[in-house]
């Protein structure tokens, strides 16, 4: 800051001196004489002398305003990206973690659906199971009673065949013969 100070102080010179030299510089006739004055060998020295004042001013504002500002910017700067690296940092694990915990509950969600899934499967194939024991027990029970009422129908078609035949027999044997044969019933 000191420097600062210094550099204010020496703007403070620097610029009557430089007020100054304006009304010398138009008394000598400067641009009516024609030529370019940096070109002018005369005022060389004094062209020396502003240049040396005006370097020195400029180099001790850079060097005492300017330069350190963007020292503190970058320095600023460099804690701002720092602390963002690290809440970066953070959020990524905490990421990962709630990632990590996402994928148990989704294993173990896949293990309950399996464990539901074989219960019901097993509970299906069960149900299944008597389902289809009950129908085999139902059609060998209908099977029973149509074989007996095939067996009953059978034995009544053939007594009535036999019936017939025998009656068939008889009345041939009836007109072949001439007499009438008795039928056993």
């Amino acid at each position: 800051m000191t420097l600062f100070r210094d550099m204010r102080g020496l703007a403070v010179l620097a610029l009557p001196l430089a007020l100054v030299s304006l009304p010398v510089w138009a008394e000598e006739g400067g641009a009516e004489k024609g030529g370019l004055p940096q070109l002018d060998v005369s005022l060389f020295p004094e062209q020396i002398f502003w240049l040396a004042i005006t370097f020195a001013l400029l180099y001790a504002l850079m060097a005492g305003v300017a330069l350190p500002r963007v020292a503190k910017t970058q320095t600023n700067r460099k804690q701002v990206i720092a602390t963002e690296i690290e809440a970066a940092r953070a959020a990524n694990e905490k990421a990962k973690l709630t990632v990590a915990s996402v994928e148990k509950s989704l294993a173990e969600a896949r293990n309950k659906a399996r464990e539901h899934v074989n219960e019901m499967l097993a509970q299906v194939g069960t149900e299944t199971a008597s389902a289809q024991s009950v129908q085999e027990k139902e059609l060998l029970r209908q099977l029973h009673r149509a074989e007996a009422d095939i067996a009953v129908t059978r034995e009544a078609a053939l007594n009535a065949i036999h019936s017939d035949a025998a009656d068939l027999a008889a009345v041939a044997v009836e007109k072949l013969v001439g007499f009438k044969l008795q039928v056993r019933a």
